[in-house]
């Protein structure tokens, strides 16, 4: 059994019980990606006995509408009907997930979302000269600010959906990116982003400062040092799905 499914246990999911229901690991990708797997900061499918794990095939190269619409239709496909999914989003695939969530009132059945090192609050480094080596040379990569992304959709509405998020605290500097991003950061998005934060005021822990509604802080309030890249797969080790991780 996962993790955050232990978690969860008490709390009451409004998942169907069918006997031969499917389980789907649905894992969104970051910025300039179109799959989970491969890019910065690697990846690989994760692994779990009795369940499909699902690379969202999920353009973030020039829209956000478009990688909204794309991840909805995966959705449409994989979490429905009788099955279950589970999402592991990394970077902006975590605002992906939540302007999805936010715009489309679909009843997925969805027991909850993993996020790792989110940009759901926007990166500073939009606009900076670190922007292209940080997040990629794309065009969506400079639209994917505070402003845009927080004025962008209504983050507090997940239509009852859970977000754990983890990591963005390392507090990297001498990386020169730290003196743009406000508080704690991963090297590319602060940890008042990463973990779910109404205000994108700088803060110094994940567990720090108000959150948007239904967004936690899951497994720990630190992650130590490890940068933005290290922290794709940290979502889908700590909920089972990998091992040697950092």
């Amino acid at each position: 059994m996962k993790l955050a499914q232990i978690v969860l246990a008490a709390a009451t999911l409004a998942i169907p019980t069918v006997a031969d229901a499917g389980v789907f690991n649905i894992h969104v990708g970051g910025i300039c990606s179109t799959q989970w797997e491969g890019g910065k900061g690697g990846g690989y499918l994760g692994n779990w006995a009795g369940e499909t794990s699902i690379s969202a095939p999920v353009n973030q190269n020039d829209s956000m509408a478009t990688a909204t619409a794309q991840l909805a239709s995966t959705f449409d496909t994989y979490c429905t009907g009788g099955n279950v999914c589970y999402v592991y989003a990394y970077s902006n695939g975590g605002a992906t997930v939540s302007r999805t969530l936010s715009l489309y009132a679909t009843a997925w059945n969805i027991g909850y979302v993993v996020a790792s090192a989110s940009n759901e609050g926007g990166s500073q480094l939009g606009g900076t000269g670190w922007l292209g080596e940080v997040f990629g040379g794309c065009y969506l990569a400079g639209h994917i600010g505070p402003s845009d992304h927080r004025n962008g959709w209504n983050h507090n509405d997940t239509h009852g959906r859970t977000v754990g998020a983890i990591g963005g605290n390392g507090w990297l500097a001498p990386y020169a990116q730290s003196s743009v991003l406000p508080g704690h950061d991963d090297g590319a998005v602060s940890t008042a982003s990463a973990s779910g934060n109404s205000s994108s005021s700088g803060v110094d822990s994940l567990c720090n400062g108000a959150k948007y509604s239904n967004h936690q802080i899951w497994w720990s309030c630190e992650y130590g040092s490890l940068n933005h890249y290290d922290l794709k797969m940290k979502g889908v080790c700590n909920d089972g799905g990998a091992s040697g991780c950092k």
